[in-house]
C-alpha cells in the first residue's frame, strides 16, 4: 500500500515536471511554416484518435509505442501535451488493470522520465 502511493506521488511529480517543460517550450515551437503545419494538424488528431483508442482498448503497450514514435518523428508541444493526458489517464489505473494490460505504475514513471528527458534536450 505504502509503495504504491509513494509511486503515485512519484507520477503526479515526473507530470508536473514534464508539464511545466511543456509551459516553456510552447512559444518556441510555434515557428513552423503554414504547409507543414496543415499535415502535423491531420497528424496529431489521427494520433491522439489512435491513443485515445488503444486506452480504451487497454492497449497500452501499443498506445506508447506509437507515441513514442510520433515524438521521435516530430517533437511538438501537441505531442508532449497528448504524452502527458496518456500517462495521466493510465495513472488512475489501478496496479492489477495495469497488470492486466502487461503494464505497471513504475513503467508509467520511466515513460515520464524518458520524456521528460527528451523534451529537456532541446
Amino acid at each position: 500500500m505504502y509503495e504504491n502511493d509513494y509511486i503515485m506521488k512519484m507520477i503526479k511529480t515526473a507530470l508536473q515536471a514534464v508539464a511545466s517543460i511543456f509551459k516553456g517550450k510552447n512559444a518556441i515551437e510555434n515557428s513552423i511554416d503554414e504547409n507543414s503545419d496543415d499535415i502535423t494538424i491531420a497528424e496529431d488528431q489521427l494520433l491522439e484518435i489512435m491513443i485515445r483508442k488503444y486506452i480504451i482498448e487497454g492497449e497500452i503497450n501499443k498506445a506508447e509505442n506509437m507515441l513514442f514514435e510520433a515524438i521521435d518523428s516530430h517533437k511538438s508541444p501537441k505531442n508532449l501535451e497528448l504524452a502527458l493526458f496518456f500517462y495521466e489517464e493510465i495513472s488512475k489505473w489501478t496496479e492489477d488493470k495495469l497488470i492486466s494490460c502487461n503494464f505497471s505504475k513504475i513503467e508509467i514513471l520511466e515513460g515520464l522520465n524518458a520524456i521528460k528527458k527528451i523534451y529537456k534536450r532541446s
